[in-house]
């Protein structure tokens, strides 16, 4: 048995302090010779902390210097207590000798391997600082690089991060690729999702990219379109970019060599290598009906097999001692408010916290997505109410914006409980000190191995870091499993195996692996041939004759109230979407478009996002034919029907309505927020804009119409003013540019020239431009 007879049943004796000095004796030794590799070592850490506070003090310094957390401040200063610390200090001086920074021993050797080989590959877990390296690698690097990462608002924290580190604003740091400040900027980084990196290849002349780092690389291994998006980039850009070094992370994955395979990069130039370091520790625990906890170790053998009973509440004593909680849950759990109940004992113990800064992030999203927090009021929004008491949401369908100004909070230090879905995996640095698994999805081990990455704040404090992992009832058996198990990523990519994803994405990935998918407008060259017919001329000149009086857009006012008009119109748009796919759409996917249709004429005619909710709020909820009835009435009203977002094409979609059976006062106006940003973010920009765009183009080339042109930069940008196009393209959001257009003099692709009122501006309302000034 590994460590001799005393190496079993430890939670038990360490929870009863038997034998407490042989325990600190063998796992210091282990993490000395072994390094902090093993669960079950972390585990008995953890629980030497908590039980054991005294004696674990004795080990603790030298404890830091073995496992090599050569970040945590003082610690170079602490006296050496044994000949094993003095060989971590030579081993600490050598890493800042050679890098010139306090690299932790992974990170120096994630910099050395990209340094020695053009593609590298790596697994390791959530805390090990592999955003640090990162940030540092594209730093010193000498020309363009670009990052590909999975979300929006991973996005967002690398934008920010840059933006505080790199502070020569030669180098343009952007969220979107494209040719702009070349006045000023010597070389760029481009942060971008895989769908906003296909803008890429449109500029393959222009720009010398000689790093690319692919962040929860493990996107590829989906078993869908992001997935297929994923391994096309890749390959687009080995295509575009031969020259460049390509860096591949991953976490918990056993074979990150897959990347390499996969994309048939040279084995001869490249590397890969799995870490199993950890920097932080895990206790592990069940809870019952009862609400009563009980600790649990995975590795039975050494940690006992028998769970053992907490004396305390983790989850309140969390809250008490102002740390931070992430429930993992499901949407629809968050949909429909059963949260409330499920955990309303510990939403009771977050009263309002009484602080400005508070209010500032709440302004924001109230500014963004209208809602307020008078619960008798329209367009209450429950999300925004309960960050007072420090309590947020955190789903795929938060708006961008939204999201970013929660992990804000978050990360200020304000969140008491996060309910979140699967989302909150995909590398978005908000740690909690308890994660709480509300439900353990065993078909998705990657997923929860992810989300229990973020127990545990992995801190720069002279102290070893651990957290609380606690799951939901009988799930102990599942989850051992799950933990124990290894994460295999396929070798071989789904551009090359057969009905991967569907037959609606084969042309797509065979236009990939020929290399016929057009850089310009992002479709297949079947695809724009779809798009140019007679046919399809005949319905763009119908929707053209629709919108436009002569050259110049007609009021939604004016649409509106020619009924027959607008429903022709849309008629017209369900044919041209019908045209590109080569089929007649189903029921439900008629619904669902025309909705869509519907957002896009609001954004072409300038409303903000708050504006579009507000209307489909007051549509659903019958906002002014309750303030007529009143009484009785007014309460009864149903809430009529609006079509939830759902993707397409999708041939078997049924019409579906989001408030059946709802009063019109009840609906829920986040509901609202989070269906019309899926609609603008999942099917109108990634999917719509393109095909739209495409078609308006190519009708303008063949008949040079102007009116296709205005129309095409309609859908593109939501405007056909140029001067706002531009600034669009430089970042600038619609509710920026009604703030800082009167301060700019001019701008192009060269570069922004500010009026010297720009220096009254509040830095949190030119954010978006600090870099260009």
């Amino acid at each position: 048995m590994r460590g001799g007879k005393y190496m079993d049943n430890l939670i038990k004796k360490i929870t009863e302090g038997k034998e407490i000095d042989k325990i600190c004796a063998y796992v210091i030794d282990s993490i000395y010779k072994n390094g902090p590799v093993s669960i079950s070592d972390m585990e008995i850490l953890s629980y030497l902390s908590l039980y054991q506070p005294e004696k674990f003090a004795l080990i603790e310094k030298s404890l830091l210097k073995y496992m090599a957390l050569f970040y945590k401040n003082k610690l170079h200063n602490e006296e050496l207590l044994s000949l094993k610390d003095l060989v971590f200090v030579q081993y600490r001086n050598y890493i800042n000798e050679t890098f010139k920074i306090g690299y932790t021993p992974i990170q120096a050797n994630i910099v050395k391997s990209v340094k020695d080989h053009n593609y590298f590959s790596f697994s390791a877990p959530t805390s090990t600082g592999k955003s640090f390296v990162f940030l540092d690698l594209i730093q010193q690097s000498q020309h363009d690089v670009i990052v590909i990462v999975p979300s929006r608002a991973l996005i967002n924290e690398y934008f920010v991060k840059l933006c505080d580190q790199i502070k020569d604003h030669s180098v343009n740091i952007l969220t979107v690729i494209d040719k702009i400040n070349t006045a000023n900027a010597k070389r760029n980084v481009f942060i971008v999702t895989p769908e906003r990196c296909r803008e890429l290849f449109k500029y393959k002349d222009y720009f010398f990219v000689d790093l690319f780092l692919f962040d929860e690389a493990q996107l590829s291994n989906e078993d869908s379109k992001r997935g297929l998006y994923f391994d096309s980039i890749v390959r687009r850009s080995k295509n575009a970019f031969p020259n460049a070094k390509y860096v591949f992370s991953h976490p918990f994955v056993k074979n990150p060599e897959s990347q390499i395979e996969k994309n048939h990069f040279s084995k001869e130039r490249s590397f890969s290598v799995q870490y199993n370091q950890k920097n932080v520790g895990q206790l592990f625990l069940n809870m019952n009906k009862k609400r009563e906890f009980y600790h649990f170790g995975i590795n039975k053998i050494i940690m006992g097999g028998n769970a053992i009973k907490c004396e305390f509440d983790p989850i309140k004593k969390v809250i008490n001692n102002g740390g931070a909680i992430l429930v993992y849950t499901t949407k629809t759990s968050i949909y429909k408010k059963r949260y409330r109940n499920q955990f309303k004992e510990y939403i009771d113990l977050c009263e309002e916290i009484i602080n400005d800064e508070i209010d500032v992030y709440m302004n924001q999203i109230k500014s963004y997505t209208g809602g307020g927090t008078e619960i008798d009021k329209n367009y209450y929004s429950e999300m925004i109410t309960l960050m007072r008491r420090g309590i947020v949401i955190h789903h795929g369908s938060l708006p961008l914006k939204v999201r970013i100004t929660i992990e804000q909070f978050t990360r200020a230090g304000f969140c008491r409980i996060c309910f979140a879905t699967s989302t909150l995996e995909q590398g978005v640095n908000m740690p909690f000190d308890l994660v709480f698994i509300d439900r353990l999805e065993a078909s998705k081990p990657l997923s929860v191995k992810n989300i229990i990455g973020r127990a545990g704040r992995s801190t720069d404090n002279l102290k070893f870091d651990y957290g609380y992992i606690i799951l939901n009832n009988k799930q102990i058996s599942t989850f051992r499993r799950i933990i124990n198990q290894e994460e295999i990523l396929e070798n071989i990519s789904a551009l090359d195996k057969e009905n991967s994803v569907g037959d609606d994405y084969n042309d797509f990935k065979e236009a990939i692996k020929t290399g016929t998918y057009s850089d310009e407008f992002n479709l297949t060259e079947k695809e724009l041939i779809a798009l140019n017919s007679d046919d399809v001329d005949t319905i763009i000149k119908s929707i053209l004759d629709s919108v436009f009086e002569d050259e110049n857009l007609i009021s939604l006012r004016k649409i509106n109230e020619d009924f027959n008009n607008k429903l022709k119109l849309y008629s017209d748009f369900n044919l041209l979407y019908s045209k590109y796919l080569n089929r007649n759409l189903s029921e439900g996917e008629c619904y669902v478009l025309q909705t869509a249709i519907k957002i896009i004429l609001w954004r072409v005619h300038g409303k903000t996002f708050k504006n579009i909710c507000w209307y489909r709020y007051s549509y659903a909820s019958r906002t002014h034919e309750r303030e007529r009835s009143k009484g009785y009435i007014a309460d009864n009203m149903e809430a009529r029907y609006i079509t939830e977002f759902s993707d397409l094409p999708n041939k078997i979609l049924r019409p579906y309505n989001m408030f059946k059976g709802i009063k019109a006062k009840d609906v829920d106006y986040d509901r609202i927020v989070f269906d019309t940003y899926d609609y603008i973010d999942k099917l109108i920009g990634f999917k719509l804009n393109d095909i739209f765009y495409a078609a308006f183009i190519q009708f303008y080339d063949r008949n040079n119409d102007i009116r296709a042109l205005k129309l095409a930069k309609y859908v593109r940008y939501g405007t056909a003013n140029s001067r706002h196009i531009w600034m669009l393209r430089y970042g600038l959001t619609f509710e920026d540019i009604e703030i800082l257009d009167h301060h700019i003099e001019n701008i192009n692709s060269e570069k922004i020239i500010f009026k010297n009122t720009i220096e009254n501006v509040p830095d949190e309302q030119k954010r978006s431009v600090i870099r260009f000034l």
